[in-house]
């Protein structure tokens, strides 16, 4: 039913940006305080044009300036968003030969080097950096990407955890991520990532995306009950239930409840029908109708659909 997730992945988009402000990507910079006064430029949100234009005004600077550490290190971040990584790791090795104290240096090496997918490399240069700061939270979060794709993902998810102990508020993608490297695991660590997952819930409220991922957990250990639960506390925060509906009736379905599964497709058609006009005619929601108009007919085959 491979329809109902292309709907569900654009409820999730809706859900998500009603839940939490989610946070941009790693930025070993941006986020130093004694760096902050100097960057005036969004690098996040930059394009392409834009940053060149960054560069080529920060060139001129250390033209004027060529001793000064920090232009270099600001200016290797500007190469690592435009993915330019030789550029950029050519600026922190020059930073860090005017300051060799500056060790944030090796932070933004890590990063720029998990980015160009050189991961041993990327895993020496944050173990360096984590030496002197044990609890740095970003830092952790790269060298946790950088062993999950080595393959260690038990050693992963015990930096996501310190990562996450280290903040008074979380970003929830690091309990997904930490979830996901428990089950990448498997065994008796699916349980874990679960009790991870409900931490998550706990601490930041009921987001879609650590339920879902919970859902799909307990799925695979085939408690269909508890996946009910969990989707019904999701169908609480929606006011669209068509998706969920559907969804609900994938599950109870994979439960041998083929009766109760008809009823929740029947409900989901109901929601569909009672949609505006524009909103039955998008194209996601034409394919969920026909989808369940088909399981409909497929589960109860003497039933005329309407």
């Amino acid at each position: 039913m491979g329809c109902f997730h292309l709907t569900l992945k654009r409820e999730i988009s809706l859900l998500q940006r009603k839940s939490y402000q989610r946070t941009g990507p790693i930025r070993c910079v941006l986020w130093r305080p004694w760096l902050g006064l100097f960057l005036l430029f969004p690098f996040a949100v930059a394009g392409h044009e834009a940053i060149q234009e960054q560069i080529v005004a920060l060139t001129k600077r250390i033209e004027q300036d060529p001793t000064n550490a920090e232009l270099y290190l600001k200016r290797g971040e500007l190469h690592r968003v435009n993915r330019q990584w030789d550029a950029a790791l050519g600026d922190y090795n020059r930073a860090a030969q005017i300051d060799p104290g500056l060790d944030t240096v090796d932070l933004c090496r890590g990063m720029t080097l998990l980015e160009a997918g050189r991961l041993q490399r990327a895993r020496f240069a944050l173990e360096r950096f984590l030496v002197n700061h044990p609890n740095d939270v970003e830092a952790l979060v790269a060298r946790a990407r950088v062993l999950v794709k080595l393959g260690e993902p038990l050693a992963a998810a015990e930096d996501f955890t310190r990562a996450v102990a280290q903040q008074p508020s979380p970003r929830p993608e690091l309990y997904l991520e930490r979830a996901q490297a428990l089950v990448a695991e498997g065994g008796e660590h699916i349980d874990a990532a679960l009790r991870g997952l409900d931490a998550g819930i706990e601490k930041l409220g009921p987001l879609v995306t650590l339920q879902l991922y919970a859902i799909d957990l307990e799925l695979l250990r085939k408690r269909y009950d508890a996946a009910l639960v969990r989707l019904g506390q999701i169908e609480i925060q929606s006011s669209r239930k068509e998706v969920w509906l559907a969804h609900r009736g994938e599950i109870l379905e994979q439960a041998g409840r083929s009766g109760e599964a008809r009823a929740a497709f029947t409900s989901a058609l109901s929601a569909i029908e009672d949609l505006p006009e524009y909103r039955r005619k998008n194209r996601s929601m034409q394919e969920l109708e026909t989808r369940l108009r088909s399981e409909l007919k497929r589960l109860s085959p003497t039933s005329q659909v309407h």
